[in-house]
């Protein structure tokens, strides 16, 4: 059954792309590691090279639980030899400074925090250590824009959670060495499989370095310093869904058809012109980040009413849940309530899946949903 002028605005599973069709299941059943399993498996990750362009001496797996378990195998594989510095200024930046600091146990260790919603300073960062970071939060709708900021001559490595800026931003891998991602986000795949994307620098690292603390087998890459490379081959740790496979090779076959990942980066400037076109009319609602760090493509958003404003933390959440519940009941959108763990907000995805129509037709419909139940609450 195909799903189009789909009206979900979720940050994570995101929506499918505009041609998107259930999958065949023409490799049901079958394994994964079969002649036919593989293949298809090697198509998607040569895909994903070609469009992300992502070097041919970079090294490409799958491995299990979404973004969070590509980045925990970067984390529990590779740290361990360098000070770790920790760009810590959304959601998931946080769980992978609480696991470096209270589960590996890391001795030497620098936080750089941003407080919600803002982005946190980089300026003191040390790239002789090791550097984790989120290329973008959804979770409060900040983003690095480029890489100028990470240094070409370092010594540490570079490990960046790129779950929701890859397939949105034309990324400078010189400066990635360790990348994790999930097909989940930019292009609307469905979840539970993460990737990691390797340099030739991570690979050295893997091959010279032994961790201290036992290693689960689900981040196990490599073994006594030598790396399985039958995972950047297509043969997984875990069994894959070839459903999920094929769901995901359909997506980027889609890609391929609109003109590659410069088209994905137009997509998301259009929707971008549409929010910032309607926030500047709007009555009700702003923008929570200013414009240097905000992502394009998560359009987290605030109440102007100085009423709402007084209100508390949870007389706010409140607002927002009735907000989103009205839409959902009137089937003008779903899932742009914000990020639970954090301040109240709403927060609306606008990635390259999502149509500029969408927005056109949603945004103001949100407008009155708010305006509203403004009228009529306890305001």
């Amino acid at each position: 059954m195909q799903r189009l002028n789909s009206m979900n605005f979720s940050s994570g599973p995101c929506a499918k792309h505009p041609q998107w069709e259930s999958p065949t299941g023409i490799l049901a059943g079958r394994s994964h590691r079969s002649a036919d399993g593989l293949a298809m498996i090697e198509e998607v990750l040569d895909l994903q090279r070609k469009i992300l362009k992502i070097p041919d001496d970079y090294h490409i797996g799958i491995v299990s639980a979404s973004s969070t378990g590509a980045l925990e195998t970067l984390l529990w594989s590779l740290l361990g030899v360098n000070g770790v510095d920790i760009i810590s200024h959304c959601v998931f930046s946080r769980h992978w400074e609480n696991d470096i600091v209270n589960e590996l146990k890391l001795q030497d260790v620098r936080v750089f925090r941003g407080d919600f919603p803002a982005m946190a300073d980089t300026k003191d960062v040390d790239f002789d250590r090791d550097v984790v970071f989120c290329w973008t939060s959804t979770t409060s709708g900040v983003s690095f824009r480029n890489a100028d900021w990470i240094a070409a001559d370092r010594k540490g490595l570079t490990i960046c959670d790129a779950a929701s800026g890859v397939f949105i931003f034309d990324f400078d891998w010189s400066k990635l060495d360790a990348t994790a991602f999930s097909w989940q986000k930019g292009l609307g795949g469905e979840a539970g499989f993460g990737i990691i994307v390797l340099s030739p620098k991570a690979i050295a690292r893997l091959e010279t370095h032994k961790p201290s603390w036992p290693m689960p087998r689900i981040f196990r890459i490599a073994n006594d310093k030598k790396v399985n490379w039958d995972i950047f081959k297509g043969r997984t740790i875990n069994t894959l869904s070839m459903l999920c496979i094929e769901d995901f090779l359909n997506a980027l076959q889609w890609v391929e058809k609109i003109g590659g990942s410069t088209a994905l980066l137009q997509r998301v400037e259009n929707n971008y012109a549409v929010i910032c076109n309607w926030i500047s009319r709007s009555n009700c609602f702003k923008f929570l980040t200013d414009e240097k760090y905000r992502a394009h493509h998560i359009a987290c958003l605030d109440i102007i009413a100085a009423k709402y404003q007084k209100l508390s933390e949870a007389d706010k959440w409140s607002f927002l849940k009735k907000i989103v519940q009205v839409c959902e009941q009137k089937k003008i959108g779903f899932d742009f309530l914000g990020h639970i763990s954090t301040k109240p907000h709403l927060r609306i995805w606008c990635g390259p899946t999502i149509e500029t129509s969408m927005l056109e037709n949603f945004l103001p419909n949100l407008e009155d949903v708010c305006c509203e139940l403004m009228s009529n609450s306890l305001f």
